[in-house]
This record gives structure tokens, C-alpha cells and sequence, in this order.
């Protein structure tokens, strides 16, 4: 971000020559309209513009309501953006007062009793399709019951990012929206408890009414879901390998007195090299949370999780487990990896949970001979029915698959195949009119995009001061402010 200052500074600042980029003009401009005299010009083209009181902001406006950093005018790859600084008496566009608003030509800004409006030539061509934001999408990553995971490109840096989108209405009627969107703030939660070099980062929470989204790191990867029903079963030491990595990031999950709920082959991602993490904590279980306990009291012993991958206990009472759920479902999912198939096969969801909870598990080595007995022994005793025999932590599993692993590991895929694959499968899923995702319902708003800008254009009306409309007497309601200009809030 670019705050320096020029060397020309002036106290009003006439209308300045545009800036060329090829052959194309450019201009952009704050015009204030005063009571006397000809309109004043701040010439805005550049990274930021810093606008307040003190005499180091690039606009400088001259009352006691304003504060010394007010607001900040940012220029990106697609136009103007303006940030209130947590002011008193806030930053106002087109008559609402923001935190934040994309701007375009003909806005008008009211920054206490200055009123300003932007005037600009600026286009963005490129901003097409959709966006959340700052972030627009390229492709989908997953979808589930609590929304949809992309693929996005941040247009300040273009760098990429995963962003999960929570649907705005349930896949059921058995849940609540109420109850998703609590879930989904669990997720946030914890999202910001935890940092492992094997668990997918958190970067951001927004939870706002027009949208609630968890702004994520991009980890270039396939699924072990995928990667099993491509390749059938896995060699045993990159299962290990995968198991030993998934292990520590559960044991950092437990370390910080959280329960996923939900280990399972497609939350378990591998990259090329074998690196390996976990990702989804939408039924993450946060314990004592006041959220937690009133979300328990209102939903009973409810079970929640996968049935193919559930622990006994946690299909019968969801709320009263401890960390060795999540060892039972990992085991169940290290058993996939190694056999092909699911632990327990059933034509409903009863059937299967009936199975975790009374039938023992099949033996490893008869499904897959090329398992060595001693990795069949360590993931049958993760898929032990009651959990005092199952291994006591995350690490001590860990430290069983360890010797077992393979130190290097190759996995083939094309991630961009995968992100077009996993697109083109949702769009099966959006030919029914009743499971529209919510993207879709966002129009798709079209603004305009900055060429770039030579470097070797000079700003010179860096700095520029204005005083306030000439006192009437009338209050305007504003503390500090007795001009006649009128009040929008």
C-alpha cells in the first residue's frame, strides 16, 4: 500500500492532467462542491488516498468531526474502494453510512459536512462472472449440506484462495438454518484456534447478512476419497504416511479441546508430494461453548457425522464423546485407503450405524493380502468398539504408523483437472431449480477495470486541504458541526 506523500503539495488543488496508458485517457477525481466559487478537484489516481484531519492525509479536511485518519480511498486491478477507519460519525456513500464500499462514476461521498462526488473514466473489463467481495471464482472445490467450497482469486493480489460459502437454505428440513449458521460460526471459531502445518489454515470469518463465507488457504491437493476410487487400494506405506500426518493434525485438533466429527476420506487431502491435511470442521464439536450447550439442548442426542465412518458411541449421542471418535473415524478411513471398500457395507444409514455399533470389523489382510499385519493391527485397534482399547491420543497413533510410513511419496494428479472435474460435476446437482446454490443468486455484478497505470506518472496534488461550508447557524446533529449542510444521519 502506497501512503507516501509528493514533493508538490498544495492547499486546494485544481483539476490536474489524466494519465495516460497507451493511448487510452484516464482520470479519476473527488469534485467538491463548495458554497463559493469553482468546484475543487482532488486528483485520486493512485494506490491510496488518506482522507482526515491531520495535516500527513492526502485529502486533508479542516473540522472537529472529523477524525485525524477518517477514511481511506483504495485503487485496484478493479477501480476504487473506500474504508471508514472506524470513525465517530462514519463515512456515508449514496446516502448509506459503510464500513466498506466499492465505488463507481456519479457516487456521492459524505465525509461529515463535506460532500464529494467521484468522477471517473475508469473501467474494468476484467470483472466478469461472479464475485464475493474481493474474490472471484474460478472453479468449485466441493459441495455439501452446508455450502459450497470455490476456487477464487483475490483481485488485489491474484492470488488464490479455497472459499466456503454457507448455503442459504438447508439441503433438509430436518435442519434448521439457524443451526447451520451456528455451525458454520463454530467453524470460524475454530479455524482461528488452530495453526498446523497439517491442517488447512483459516484466514478469514465474514458473517454478515448478505453473506457468510471462511476465506481458506488454497492447498493444491486429491482427496483421499478420490484418489482410492481412481486408484483402488494404496500402497500400505503411503497409507501410513497419510495416516501418520492425519494422526498429529488430530492430536493438535484434540490439544486444543476440539472434536472434528467429521474425519473421513474426502477430509483427509494429499498433495503431489504426500503432504497431508485435514480440512472441514462443519460438525466440529467445541465442548463447553455456551453456543455448544444450547445447540445441544435444542437438538438432543442427535447424531451427527458419516455413517460409513462414525464411531459407536458418537451415533449415539454426538455430544457425549471424547477425542477417541475421531481415532475410530480416521481408522475407518485409513481401512478404506487400504482395502478399497467401506468398513461396513449397507443399503441404509440404520444399517451401517447398526454395524459400527455391533459387527466386528473384517479382517484387512483377507480383503487386501498386501497389507503387512502389523499396519492391518494398528488400524483395527483405531476401529475398536469401545474406546478405552483404542489408541489413548492422536500422537500415540502417530508415533505406531511412524516406522510403517514410506519417507517418499509421489502422488499423481492435475489439480486444474480436478477443480474443472469437481465443477462440472455440480452442475448436475444445479439442473434441479430447488438446489440453486446461493452464488447464483448474487448477480453478477459487472464493474469496470484499471489498465495499468505507468509508474511514471506523477500525482501532483498529493496533498490538498479543504475547510468546511460556511456556517449558517442551522445544526446538522453532527458533534462538532453547525454548517447547514444537510444531516443524512
Amino acid at each position: 500500500m502506497d501512503t507516501s506523500n509528493s514533493d508538490d503539495q498544495v492547499d486546494v488543488a485544481a483539476s490536474t492532467p489524466a494519465s495516460r496508458t497507451g493511448a487510452q485517457l484516464h482520470r479519476a477525481e473527488l469534485v467538491y462542491r463548495c458554497n463559493q466559487g469553482k468546484p475543487v478537484r482532488k486528483n485520486i489516481l493512485r494506490t491510496t488516498t488518506l482522507i482526515g484531519s491531520h495535516d500527513s492525509c492526502n485529502l486533508q479536511l479542516k473540522a472537529s468531526n472529523i477524525e485525524p485518519s477518517h477514511c481511506v480511498l483504495t485503487l485496484d486491478g478493479r477501480g476504487f474502494r473506500i474504508w471508514d477507519l472506524r470513525s465517530r460519525i462514519g463515512t456515508v456513500v449514496n446516502g448509506l453510512k459503510v464500513k466498506s464500499a466499492r465505488l463507481k462514476d456519479g457516487d456521492e461521498i459524505r465525509i461529515g459536512s463535506f460532500v464529494f462526488t467521484l468522477e471517473t473514466t475508469l473501467v474494468d473489463e476484467t470483472r466478469q462472472g461472479f464475485f464475493i467481495d474481493e474474490y472471484r471464482v474460478l472453479g468449485i472445490l466441493g459441495t455439501g449440506g452446508m455450502g459450497w467450497l470455490y476456487v477464487v482469486e483475490d483481485g488485489r493480489t491474484q492470488s488464490r484462495h479455497a472459499l466456503k460459502v454457507l448455503t442459504r437454505r438447508t439441503a433438509t428440513a430436518r435442519v434448521e438454518q439457524d443451526e447451520l449458521r451456528t455451525r458454520f460460526l463454530f467453524e470460524g471459531k475454530a479455524g482461528n484456534r488452530l495453526r498446523n502445518p497439517h491442517i488447512v489454515e483459516v484466514l478469514d470469518y465474514q458473517h454478515r447478512p448478505d453473506v457468510e463465507y471462511l476465506l481458506m488457504e488454497l492447498f493444491e491437493s486429491i482427496n483421499l476419497q478420490e484418489l482410492v476410487h481412481r486408484d483402488g487400494p494404496l500402497d500400505p506405506g503411503l497409507v501410513c504416511y497419510i495416516g501418520f500426518q492425519a494422526a498429529l493434525a488430530l492430536d493438535h485438533i484434540h490439544q486444543n479441546q476440539l472434536i472434528h466429527r467429521d474425519v473421513k476420506p474426502a477430509n483427509i487431502l494429499v498433495a503431489a508430494d504426500g503432504h497431508t491435511k485435514i480440512c472441514d470442521f462443519g460438525l466440529v464439536f467445541v465442548g463447553d461453548d455456551p453456543d455448544e450447550l444450547s445447540l445441544a439442548a435444542q437438538m438432543g442426542n442427535d447424531c451427527l457425522g458419516t455413517a460409513d465412518y462414525i464411531s459407536p458411541e458418537q451415533s449415539y449421542d454426538s455430544y457425549k464423546i471424547d477425542h477417541r471418535a475421531d481415532l475410530y473415524s480416521l481408522g475407518c478411513s485409513l481401512f478404506f485407503a487400504l482395502t478399497g471398500d467401506l468398513p461396513f457395507a449397507g443399503a441404509s444409514t440404520r444399517e451401517k450405524i447398526n454395524a459400527h455399533r455391533s459387527l466386528p470389523c473384517r479382517s484387512i489382510t483377507k480383503l487386501n493380502p498386501d497389507v503387512p499385519e502389523a499396519v492391518a493391527t494398528i488400524v483395527e485397534r483405531c476401529m475398536a468398539k469401545s474406546p478405552e482399547d483404542r489408541f489413548a491420543s492422536g500422537r500415540e497413533l502417530a508415533d505406531a504408523l511412524r516406522p510403517l510410513a514410506s519417507g517418499e511419496m509421489h502422488v499423481e494428479f492435475d489439480f486444474e483437472h480436478l477443480i474443472k472435474k469437481r465443477t462440472n460435476h455440480a452442475s448436475f446437482r444445479l439442473a434441479d431449480p430447488k438446489k440453486k446454490h446461493y452464488l447464483q443468486r448474487i448477480p453478477a455484478n459487472v464493474a469496470s477495470s484499471l489498465q495499468a497505470i505507468s509508474s511514471n506518472d506523477r500525482m501532483g496534488d498529493d496533498h490538498t486541504v479543504l475547510e468546511p461550508p460556511q456556517a449558517s447557524g442551522v445544526p446538522t446533529g453532527i458533534p462538532g458541526d453547525t454548517s447547514a449542510a444537510r444531516d443524512l444521519h
